[in-house]
């Protein structure tokens, strides 16, 4: 019989052990799923307060700091993960359906937005002024989607969400930093590598 050399024996896996990755994917996952867990408890309370006085429908959007927590700390494709799941849970959460129309490609533009800022101009720019921007195009998009689907302009509302988008973004921005900063890496480092 032929023995093993030291070196396979010892690389061998015991029956029913996780392949290499899959406990980080593991974490990942739970990962992905609490801030989605976060994101939609936070936008359901949320949802209760009332918003701006001056710009209607406008809100803090502080369960965007999930997907920007997950685009700094897991990646792109996790970010994206984050974001459609915290618009499709919460509109069915939340009974409004209708909402995915606007919340969907809104978060999706904003997080792209974010996206391309973090690629390009990350080592120039603060969080929050990337939480900022990403507000900001969050905005501009919901105000086009309504537009196009009541077929009425609502463009004039622009200059009124934008500065709530200002506002708005860079006090998220500030708490993901602050989150990013001050949270220790033992509680998300396993699920980022």
């Amino acid at each position: 019989m032929k023995k093993l050399p030291l070196s396979k024996s010892v690389c061998m896996k015991p029956a029913g052990a996780p392949k290499r990755g899959e406990r980080n994917d593991t974490r990942r996952l739970t990962a992905i799923a609490f801030l989605v867990a976060v994101a939609l408890v936070v936008s359901l309370i949320e949802s209760a307060l009332p918003s701006f006085p001056l710009a209607p429908g406008a809100k803090l959007g502080l369960s965007n700091i999930a997907p920007l927590f997950a685009l700094i700390m897991l990646g792109v494709g996790d970010a994206y993960a984050v974001m459609i799941l915290k618009c499709l849970l919460g509109a069915t959460l939340g009974g409004g359906l209708t909402g995915l129309m606007y919340s969907v490609p809104s978060g999706l533009v904003s997080l792209t937005v974010e996206i391309v800022l973090m690629k390009l101009v990350f080592d120039k720019m603060s969080v929050a002024g990337i939480s900022l921007v990403g507000a900001v195009a969050f905005n501009a998009m919901q105000v086009l989607m309504a537009s196009a689907i009541t077929g009425v302009d609502l463009v004039i509302l622009l200059p009124i969400l934008m500065a709530a988008g200002l506002l708005a973004g860079a006090f998220t921005g500030l708490l993901t930093y602050y989150i990013v900063k001050k949270l220790p890496y033992s509680v998300y480092g396993s699920a980022v590598g």
